[in-house]
């Protein structure tokens, strides 16, 4: 999924105006710094509050509703568990808000960063592969930023760290505790398989971002690489990318609790993101399914113009509504499942 140039979410004040609805849920920037990019990273901080703060609509812009949270709120005096949300390719922090504040509201702090490079505006096909090792490096940076901050500190138990990841975000999020992607497979997947929606990206890119990458030419050291995060006691994927480049060994041999989601029926998941084949190997992990949806249902909500917008510019489907329930009534499934997942690994 590549959201169009002009959905810039990695600017805030882009995606978020002033709404008179009432909010539960805090929301706040954190900017850090990490050896590994260029310039300072933006994430998103949603929380449980206590009062006070501006209302405004997250995430909102030309195509995407935006959900009602209050900026910089009064976050309750405690220290929560904390979940790190990773987004998909050409998604951002904002746009996944609705996941954040069912998170929140079940008294989880959630801080999604901002992948550079494979966020709204400036994700490209030759951007994706780095993505998928520097992705997982933005994580650890943020981890570290985290126990440094002294105002994160009173608010967020880092002993209590959960990952959890949508698509490019469910790799990043499975690659913090040790599944390995293998360069070689990812290669010959695509030779065999042309018509795949992520090969298809990393070929030609789309109508509005072209692009190409040769997978015969990556930098496999890199890309093969194992990027642990031992401060992770669990992790959650969506959909996760690349799950046919996995090597199954580095899978097998995860030692924390996973849980894995696929958007749709059996038989209705592409390979590429099929999840049920490495819940099968993992050591201790749960499985499930959200009926009646697809890929794109993890998005937010469209504006009724939304896919008018998009199919105009030639993007992907984002806003094609799949079966007989809405996208709201999808989310509140996908949250749903995920908040069960959590509540078996945190009891």
């Amino acid at each position: 999924m590549k959201i169009s140039k002009f959905l810039t979410a990695t600017c805030f004040s882009l995606c978020m105006s002033t709404v008179t609805l009432a909010a539960e849920t805090g929301v706040t920037n954190f900017t850090f710094d990490a050896a590994h990019r260029e310039r300072l990273v933006q994430a998103l901080v949603t929380y449980p509050a206590e009062g006070g703060g501006m209302r405004e609509s997250t995430g909102d812009n030309a195509v995407f509703k935006g959900v009602h949270l209050r900026r910089d709120a009064r976050p309750e005096p405690r220290k929560h568990p904390l979940i790190i949300l990773s987004h998909g390719s050409g998604g951002s922090a904002s746009s996944i808000s609705w996941l954040s504040k069912a998170l929140a509201e079940e008294g989880f702090v959630v801080i999604a960063p901002n992948h550079q490079g494979s966020t709204s505006g400036d994700s490209t096909p030759e951007t994706t592969i780095p993505a998928t090792w520097l992705r997982k490096q933005d994580m650890t940076a943020l981890l570290d930023a985290l126990s440094k901050s002294p105002t994160m500190g009173s608010l967020v138990d880092m002993d209590r760290i959960t990952a959890i990841g949508f698509s490019l975000g469910g790799q990043t999020v499975l690659g913090l505790v040790g599944a390995e992607l293998r360069a070689k497979a990812l290669a010959a997947n695509c030779d065999s398989d042309q018509a795949a929606p992520g090969c298809v990206w990393l070929r030609q890119g789309n109508a509005m971002i072209p692009g190409h990458v040769d997978l015969h030419k990556i930098d496999e050291g890199k890309f093969n690489a194992a990027y642990i995060e031992p401060r992770i006691k669990n992790v959650i994927a969506i959909d996760p990318a690349f799950v046919l480049a996995y090597d199954l060994e580095s899978v097998k041999a995860i030692d924390v609790p996973v849980g894995l989601i696929n958007l749709g029926g059996l038989g209705e998941v592409p390979a590429g993101i099929d999840a049920e084949p490495l819940a099968k190997i993992l050591r201790s992990a749960q499985f499930a399914r959200v009926e009646g949806s697809d890929h794109f249902s993890f998005l937010a909500e469209c504006k009724w113009y939304g896919g008018l917008l998009i199919w105009w510019e030639g993007d992907d489907p984002v806003c094609r509504e799949t079966g007989s329930r809405s996208r709201a009534e999808l989310h509140d499934e996908i949250a749903r499942k995920i908040i069960e997942m959590l509540k078996q690994t945190q009891s």
